[in-house]
């Protein structure tokens, strides 16, 4: 159970990384299915969305991880719909967005 904690931490600091140094082309997906599906809310924090970029509206979401942030979007969460409201969107469209949205804390 330890060793299954330590390798999730470490895949995620390993995402982190590449995100980090810009070189993860699934935040280019990520920004595509953004701005197409997820922007209307999250660009103006519609019914309480986080805001992307704002540490503050972030930060206790950021901290439960983004395989989390993943299920929760996949399934709904709050007044966020399933999958964005957008059915068509699949499980790897999903992780994208959230690896881009996590990603922008950092600018």
């Amino acid at each position: 159970m330890m060793i299954a904690r330590c390798a999730r931490l470490l895949l995620g600091m390993l995402i982190l990384l590449l995100i980090a140094c810009g070189k993860d082309p699934r935040l280019d997906e990520g920004l595509k299915v953004f701005t197409a599906n997820c922007k209307v809310c999250h660009a103006q924090g519609i019914n309480g969305a986080p805001i992307v970029g704002n540490k503050k509206m972030w930060g206790p979401r950021a901290a439960q991880g983004h395989s989390v942030l993943v299920s929760h979007a996949i399934s709904g969460y709050g007044l966020m719909p399933a999958r964005g409201g957008n059915p068509s969107l699949s499980d790897e469209d999903i992780s994208n967005v959230v690896l881009y949205m996590l990603s922008q804390l950092d600018n």
